[in-house]
């Protein structure tokens, strides 16, 4: 796969309506996604992007729809159940865009779901091992929200919030644990970055 875009409407507005489901509202992700947004908005902002998150409140009325994964998930788009896989201990996400195809028109978004792990754990083969600190969950949430808006496993980077993989940097306590690029291509987040590569495929997505 490669960038694909949202439908024009949506692409025209230049805005996303995001809402996450019932389990995910009152928890830690709950916060790290409102926290997310703000991230997200701000790098939108700073490298001049037109994109803009909003968070809604009902997933009906919502373009992302974020949900967390203990193992087997699944979602519905135009009447259709899809299934899906995360491991519920690891640090890493997963979102699948719903797409429709009109006419000989190249695919365009409609809809996208992210599902992010219940328990993100720093040592994700032990379940016995403690859950991650917040940021490591708002940095899993940023790099969710970027496939989201448009880019595929084909556009992950070495050196910026989209990289795959990332790697934990485990702290002292839960609030000092980070995520950089593996091996330290890039900086532990926060300060999160885009590379001119991850810019230059979010302009494609959203001229």
């Amino acid at each position: 796969m490669t960038v694909m875009s949202w439908y024009k409407k949506v692409q025209d507005s230049g805005k996303l309506t995001v809402a996450s489901s019932a389990t995910l509202k009152a928890g830690r992700w709950g916060t790290a996604l409102d926290d997310a947004i703000k991230i997200f908005n701000k790098l939108m902002s700073d490298y001049g992007i037109t994109l803009e998150l909003t968070r809604v409140g009902d997933v009906k009325d919502a373009l992302v729809v974020v949900d967390s994964a203990r193992g087997k998930a699944s979602f519905t788009f135009n009447g259709k159940t899809y299934p899906e896989t995360l491991d519920g201990n690891g640090l890493h996400g997963a979102t699948r865009p719903a797409a429709m195809q009109y006419g000989k028109k190249a695919p365009e978004i409609e809809k996208a779901f992210v599902f992010v792990p219940a328990t993100p754990r720093i040592d994700p083969r032990n379940k016995k091992s403690r859950e991650a600190g917040q940021e490591v969950r708002r940095y899993i949430l940023v790099h969710e929200i970027i496939h989201a808006a448009g880019l595929s496993d084909s556009e992950h980077t070495n050196d910026d919030v989209f990289c795959y993989p990332g790697e934990i940097v485990t702290g002292p306590h839960p609030p000092d644990d980070r995520v950089q690029p593996w091996g330290g291509l890039g900086q532990p987040a926060p300060p999160y970055t885009l590379v001119s590569k991850t810019i230059s495929n979010i302009k494609k997505a959203w001229p």
